[in-house]
């Protein structure tokens, strides 16, 4: 008990508000404990409670944190912060509806990969194969990821628990770092709506039902091809999550530039956007491996195609 007493008090980091560290060490026990819940019939567990949370997470942790420090009024940069990120929230959470994520038994797919990877490694069956999937499930699906989120809202942390009462004007840095956060939303939002939109043509009867017929034969190749490279997705194999990417590290810099100096303890502000790089990186792999098997032109689009940056 003192080892857990002490990892609890160790983490989150820098976290004053007793309640918030509560929140987060009962949220990661919760979503482990209802990986054993079978959803939507049968024995199936489901693998994506943190996946529904998050597109609310960070909301959450940003709410407790003006509630707690907004009594004596926020400066208009941590209302902005807050605002972005109750925005990113919306945007997020309509895609996840849109796409049936929150529907009873919703599980993403690429779960199931990543347990047939375990059974290649460990075997499908046996006491070994069971432990190191339970220690996967608790260190990576419920804490790390819940981790991350907690790690790429503390900027706004930052921003709300330094606001003035007194503010300082603006600068052009702070403005022009705003505008680049609002435009990556926007362009996220295109990016998910083009992607949504090939996989609701795919379904079966839509295209031939589609009144506009100019439009149905624009898109048959794609829909044939069995994945969208079209509109943004023309520049990037993932503009979407490059758009991810670059909004929380940009809210890095703003919380910097906010603060007036580099802020201490960096360290800590840098960890969110650069886990969340590397697991962009590894979960696009798998994405990817799996539409490599599944599409045959998938490989000539992979290699004419940038990874995730957006180029012509």
């Amino acid at each position: 008990m003192d080892v857990l007493s002490k990892v609890y008090e160790l983490y989150p980091c820098g976290e004053e508000i007793p309640s918030v560290r509560q929140f987060f060490w009962a949220s990661v026990g919760l979503c482990w404990i209802l990986t054993f819940v079978p959803l939507g019939g049968g024995r199936c567990r489901n693998y994506s409670i943190v996946d529904r949370l998050w597109p609310l997470y960070p909301l959450t942790l940003v709410a407790q944190w003006v509630y707690h420090y907004g009594y004596a009024g926020l400066d208009t940069k941590a209302m902005t912060a807050a605002a972005l990120v109750a925005l990113w929230s919306l945007r997020l959470t309509y895609n996840s509806i849109r796409r049936g994520d929150y529907a009873i038994g919703a599980e993403d797919y690429r779960w199931a990969h990543v347990g047939k990877s375990f059974d290649r490694v460990f075997g499908a069956h046996g006491v070994v194969r069971a432990v190191a999937w339970e220690i996967f499930n608790f260190a990576f699906i419920s804490f790390f990821q819940l981790t991350l989120l907690y790690q790429i809202s503390v900027p706004v942390r930052q921003i709300i628990t330094r606001s003035k009462e007194e503010e300082e004007p603006w600068s052009i840095n702070q403005i022009a770092l705003v505008a680049t956060m609002a435009l990556l939303l926007a362009v996220e939002a295109i990016a998910d709506r083009q992607q949504y939109e090939l996989q609701r043509l795919k379904r079966p009867g839509v295209l031939d039902a589609e009144p506009n017929k100019e439009y149905a034969a624009s898109r048959k190749a794609e829909v044939e091809a069995g994945f969208v490279y079209s509109g943004l997705w023309r520049f990037s194999r993932h503009p979407n999550l490059f758009c991810e990417q670059s909004f929380w590290t940009t809210m890095v810099a703003f919380a910097a530039a906010t603060d007036g100096v580099w802020m201490p303890a960096v360290h800590l502000f840098l960890a969110g956007p650069a886990w969340l790089i590397a697991l962009m990186w590894v979960s696009a792999g798998l994405t990817e491996s799996i539409s490599l098997a599944k599409y045959p032109l998938y490989r000539a689009y992979q290699m004419k195609t940038s990874h995730f940056y957006l180029t012509e």
